[in-house]
């Protein structure tokens, strides 16, 4: 049976003193930052130098620090950089950052699922997978709705982690229309196979 939760079923708190280093700015990256900011999460953006969309997150009035720095303020570090620079980045500028009991999250299981990125067994692992666009899930918490989320557990290192990844979900808006339980598997493979 499918486990479906709304923002009741979400608390909110888990997020409470935590900051959440969004890595990248683009589709999902500017509607994740904005809307968990909006929903007063402390958020970092984590850009290489001399990005494009550095002025357009600091307007947004959001922090914008580099990669790394981004990677050592997080406690929940959310990796939206495309999927074919995700391992680089990773490996590169992320890993050595992370410490015990970190969340390491993702919007698409792909570089999880294809052990493409793998991460430290004291990391949570989660995933939150909005079934929309950026523009959408940024335009729908806007208007006080959401776009539905999937959300999945990997690795839970700290027994905690799928009510971190609620959490998340409610903080962008998409516990207001639904969040479904899946995994990194079920998912990849329904996104690369459904298109």
């Amino acid at each position: 049976m499918i486990k479906k939760y709304y923002d009741q079923d979400c608390n909110l708190g888990m997020l409470d003193g935590k900051t959440v280093a969004i890595i990248g700015f683009g589709s999902q990256g500017h509607a994740h930052a904005m809307n968990l900011h909006e929903s007063g999460v402390d958020v970092v953006v984590g850009l290489r130098p001399g990005s494009a969309h550095t002025a357009k997150a600091e307007a947004a009035g959001l922090k914008v620090l580099g990669i790394e720095e981004a990677a050592e303020a997080g406690d929940i570090v959310m990796i939206l950089a495309p999927d074919e620079l995700q391992a680089s980045i990773y490996k590169n500028q992320i890993e050595k950052h992370m410490k015990e009991g970190n969340v390491l999250a993702f919007a698409h299981g792909f570089n999880i699922h294809y052990s493409q990125i793998q991460p430290a067994a004291d990391l949570d692992v989660i995933m939150i997978a909005p079934k929309g666009p950026g523009h959408t899930v940024r335009s729908e918490y806007q208007a006080g709705k959401g776009v539905p989320c999937l959300v999945a557990v990997e690795q839970d290192a700290t027994g905690k982690a799928l009510d971190k990844a609620l959490a998340y979900a409610a903080a962008i808006g998409g516990a207001r229309a639904g969040v479904l339980e899946t995994t990194f598997r079920t998912e990849t493979e329904t996104d690369l196979f459904g298109e």
